[in-house]
């Protein structure tokens, strides 16, 4: 059995954690919840090894264990697995889970009434990060279920660690998870675009990467810190006509690239209501 420690932290009480799941998502907040130098009270319960070459060696050594009986030792439990997989994973550690522990689900496109169908009577958090926890900079959306104020404030100063927290409805959830949840993707691939056109056009590789993220997160800023003025507007501000950006997005436009990104938005947002509509 995995050893666990409550000591405070920040003034807060830290709980005993146990991520279900070693997928990618869950190696995010690991490395946030590191970061947070709460790692400590953080353990993993593995499915399988098919996500071990994403763990360094003493971390999947010291902290993950196959035996679900160790949730039975957590007051917080996240289920970080496929969709596919949640009831299963839940049926697995069910005799091991404690009345009060805190559930938290960030299992795209199970609802909270799906997920009490499997026979969750604890208090149960709809949660949805995206990778960019990592590093802290996640734009997290919750939604509560029989959830006490006190738990109410520990989900949300745990995932405060990890970048941004917005307590939302349950029926956004879906949309929200094709933007932000999915999110990241998008931009990943732009970059990638990026990058590439910059290596085409002679630029070094290391070093066009780390000025364009650098760019796009300028950009990011600019739009959440100036809300009030529409993004056309800075786009035409970019834009002189006849120069280098016009031709950029001249070309963007006739690939139908905007509605391009709508329509792919929309797809994700109807997969995820697939998800919770699949058994």
């Amino acid at each position: 059995m995995l050893a666990f420690t409550r000591v405070t932290k920040r003034g807060l009480m830290m709980e005993r954690i146990v991520i279900v799941g070693s997928g990618h998502l869950a190696q995010a907040l690991w490395e946030g919840w590191d970061r947070s130098r709460i790692e400590s009270f953080v353990s993993i319960v593995a499915r399988s090894v098919n996500h071990r070459h994403l763990w360094q060696s003493p971390i999947w050594e010291q902290r993950v264990t196959f035996d679900p009986a160790a949730v039975g030792e957590a007051d917080v439990i996240v289920l970080a697995v496929k969709p596919k997989d949640l009831d299963e994973t839940w049926y697995a550690i069910a005799p091991y889970v404690r009345p009060r522990s805190l559930i938290i689900s960030p299992v795209a496109g199970w609802s909270l009434s799906r997920i009490r169908s499997l026979g969750v009577n604890n208090p149960l958090v709809r949660i949805m990060p995206n990778v960019c926890a990592a590093v802290g900079a996640s734009t997290t959306l919750a939604c509560f279920s029989d959830v006490s104020a006190p738990d109410v404030s520990l989900v949300m100063s745990l995932f405060s660690m990890l970048g941004t927290v917005t307590v939302v409805k349950e029926s956004v959830m879906d949309p929200y998870t094709a933007l932000l949840g999915s999110g990241p993707a998008y931009i990943f691939l732009l970059l990638e675009a990026l990058i590439a056109s910059g290596e085409q056009l002679g630029a070094d590789y290391g070093r066009t990467r780390q000025l364009v993220s650098e760019m796009v997160e300028g950009a990011a800023r600019l739009a959440r810190d100036r809300s009030n003025d529409p993004l056309s507007e800075w786009i035409s501000k970019v834009a002189s006509p006849g120069g280098t950006t016009e031709a950029l997005l001249d070309i963007l436009r006739q690939g139908g690239w905007p509605s391009m990104i709508q329509d792919a938005v929309v797809k994700a947002s109807e997969r995820a209501q697939q998800l919770g509509k699949a058994r």
